[in-house]
């Protein structure tokens, strides 16, 4: 982890979270003498499960796994979070004990802004308080559908959703290069590592991907989602 001089300033940066688009130049001024930005390298922890939240996370480059720790040798991951996310906001006013941990899948930049600055800037700014709320709504539609598909799908169907929500959210194409560990996607999908590798194989096989190494191409979209769908 490396901590140094900001590169650049709320006011001038390109890369900042869409809700501070709604802020104004003071606004903005304020919110980057309350941050810190951060770089992590790959695997390294940003956040633990049961300290406290003292900080909204934002990603400004690479990519970010949030997970519960259910034992010393299993995690569950709960959600992805690449370059331009947001990540805590359910943290906001009813708890000060991270139920979860965040971790590095790539090197990581994060922009660490004092958690009180977005409770004040909600009380005063309704534009930024309506992204904010739309956020964490998008959070818990994105749980929901999480819990469905842990409790409710067979292997290849999780799986096959874990692929498609990939391509379409985290690399926008579907040919990528995948970040995640088999582990990663085992602990995504709640399934063992030979689990995945098996169904990785099958799909392959089957002509649905073509996996070689690190590199995964979703060759038949439609079959895939048929996977998805029929669970």
């Amino acid at each position: 982890m490396n901590s140094g001089l900001k590169e650049s300033n709320c006011v001038a940066c390109k890369n900042k979270s869409s809700c501070f688009e709604k802020l104004s130049i003071p606004e903005l001024e304020f919110v980057d003498t309350k941050r810190v930005e951060i770089k992590y390298k790959k695997g390294e922890v940003i956040a633990k499960q049961g300290s406290f939240v003292t900080h909204i996370l934002f990603v400004k480059d690479g990519l970010t796994k949030m997970y519960m720790e259910v034992n010393d040798e299993h995690n569950l991951i709960l959600n992805l979070f690449p370059k331009g996310s947001l990540i805590g906001l359910p943290s906001l006013y009813n708890s000060n004990v991270a139920q979860y941990s965040v971790s590095a899948i790539e090197d990581t930049v994060i922009c660490a802004i004092d958690k009180q600055v977005f409770e004040k800037l909600i009380v005063e700014n309704g534009e930024f308080a309506t992204y904010v709320i739309s956020t964490i709504n998008n959070c818990t539609f994105y749980n929901f559908d999480k819990i469905l598909s842990l409790t409710q799908k067979h292997h290849a169907g999780r799986l096959a959703e874990a692929l498609l929500f990939i391509s379409g959210n985290i690399y926008h194409d579907n040919k990528f290069k995948l970040s995640l560990s088999r582990k990663d996607l085992a602990e995504y999908t709640g399934m063992s590592v030979i689990s995945v590798v098996r169904i990785l194989k099958d799909l392959n096989n089957d002509g649905i991907i073509s996996s070689t190494g690190k590199t995964i191409e979703i060759v038949d979209v439609s079959r895939l989602e048929r996977i998805s769908e029929s669970g």
